[in-house]
């Protein structure tokens, strides 16, 4: 009983203390963030030790692939940390950022104690919420210049008590699927799904409205998988569509605030605001509404409700959509795009085949990726010409980042462990909890190849994978 309340508890605290906590504003966010997660984790650590009896440590309660795929991921860590160049920074983590061996270490301990939840309160899950909702609706406020209580150094990049844009994009890619996929749980148009329905609404405004492209990621992911789960029955289907008015009335309200106080406007104009301008949610909501009275229609006259047919036709929807997008990609590519990224993907991609080939295969340790780049002269030259006196400490895409500060041992075994989770996942396909790992998990994928892991974000995916891979209800 006492675990169950500690981990309640460690959940709870993660879940609000860490997003809200700010030591000096603005002012080394990240590393104030970061310490708060290690000392959090530590202190819950050492105390779930301290009360468990000396059959925690069970491997059989992870399936053979599941526990095989852990094991791999931890020791590719492992590996890497001890042939890393530098040790203090591979254990600790670079500091601004703290993803070293250290912050590995706490995500697998705690995927491996939340691996057992046999239910889940409502009111849990409501205190959870509770923090992404509010950081939402900071968000929303600071992008019109207000702010309810004074953050020293704050400035438009920055929003909320999270930090930078794309840092609220990458904590969002955990919250925004996992509310999606508690709305499309709740039967359609109950109290359940109409509050869930609010915090949807909610948490996809703030989206639009933030600034980063990278948020058009995580909607792409959310959606496109939530389809593929939905087209199975015609019930599951009617509840996407429900969803997707969500998502509409998200875009035309936020077009709408902007239209109202477009000169408080604290950003430039982005991906996502550009479509909301195009009155593309109004257009979404049509659609849905038309859709459904289709939908009624063909239940009305008996229409058998074909899965294979409009699963196909789903599929090949979004098939000629993602080469269209890839497509636009590769055409307009070039060393610019992404706020740079084109040029640090190529400098990194260059990097790692400069390495020997014992370091391709290790890795130059957790959180080196500076570390090592400018330690090599060419490389620092490089980066020196080109950021001046900004320093580069990953490579802006979490793969390639993983690729040089863990080798291809690392990458091999993260791609494992992705693997593993999909297998678990497709294999509860028919249950909520199936449905809810795999928004969260693409959401999460998808934007990490244009981001990079953090404290508020993938400690949330391990221990949302633990819960969600294991859980068997969700009880009052």
């Amino acid at each position: 009983m006492l675990s169950k309340y500690l981990k309640y508890g460690y959940l709870i605290t993660i879940c609000t203390i860490l997003p809200l906590y700010m030591a000096h504003g603005y002012f080394e966010l990240g590393e104030s963030k970061a310490i708060a997660y290690l000392v959090m984790s530590l202190i819950f650590a050492l105390l779930f030790l301290l009360v468990q009896n000396r059959n925690f440590f069970k491997v059989e309660k992870l399936s053979p692939l599941l526990s095989y795929a852990l094991l791999t991921f931890l020791f590719s860590n492992v590996v890497s940390f001890i042939y890393s160049v530098d040790k203090k920074v591979s254990f600790l983590g670079l500091s601004g950022w703290r993803n070293g061996l250290l912050t590995t270490l706490l995500c697998l301990f705690f995927f491996y104690v939340f691996y057992e939840e046999d239910r889940v309160s409502y009111y849990i899950i409501a205190a959870v919420l509770m923090t992404p909702l509010l950081e939402s609706v900071l968000v929303i406020l600071n992008r019109f210049d207000v702010y309810p209580f004074e953050i020293y150094g704050k400035n438009a990049a920055f929003v909320a008590t999270i930090g930078n844009i794309n840092w609220f994009v990458g904590y969002m890619s955990v919250f925004v699927p996992l509310g999606i996929g508690l709305c499309y749980r709740m039967k359609l148009f109950s109290k359940e799904f109409f509050m869930c329905s609010i915090y949807v609404l909610v948490t996809l405004m703030a989206l639009m409205l933030q600034g980063s492209d990278s948020a058009a990621f995580v909607l792409c992911a959310s959606f496109v998988v939530l389809l593929f789960f939905s087209i199975a029955t015609r019930e599951g289907f009617r509840k996407y569509l429900a969803i997707l008015f969500i998502l509409g009335l998200s875009m035309e309200g936020s077009f709408i605030i902007y239209s109202i106080y477009e000169k408080r406007y604290v950003y430039e104009d982005n991906l996502l605001l550009s479509i909301c301008k195009l009155h593309t949610g109004l257009i979404l909501m049509a659609f849905v509404f038309f859709m459904f009275c289709i939908s009624r229609l063909f239940e009305a006259i008996g229409f058998h409700f074909m899965e294979k047919t409009y699963r196909y036709i789903a599929g090949f929807i979004v098939t000629i959509i993602l080469f269209t997008g890839v497509y636009y990609v590769f055409i307009s590519f070039d060393l610019t795009m992404g706020n740079g990224r084109g040029l640090i993907y190529s400098m990194s991609l260059d990097m790692f085949g400069r390495m020997d080939q014992f370091r391709k295969l290790v890795g130059a340790g957790q959180d080196c990726f500076k570390a090592y780049a400018y330690s090599d002269i060419e490389t620092a030259d490089s980066l020196l010409n080109i950021f001046g006196g900004n320093i580069l400490t990953n490579a802006h895409c979490a793969p390639l980042t993983i690729l040089i500060e863990r080798g291809l041992l690392g990458l091999s075994a993260y791609v494992l462990l992705i693997a593993a989770f999909v297998k678990e996942i497709y294999s509860k396909r028919n249950k909520h909890a199936g449905v809810i790992c795999a928004l969260i998990l693409a959401s999460y994928l998808v934007n990490s190849f244009v981001s990079f892991d953090l404290v508020i974000s993938t400690p949330y995916l391990f221990v949302a994978m633990a819960i969600g891979l294991s859980i068997k209800e969700i009880s009052n």
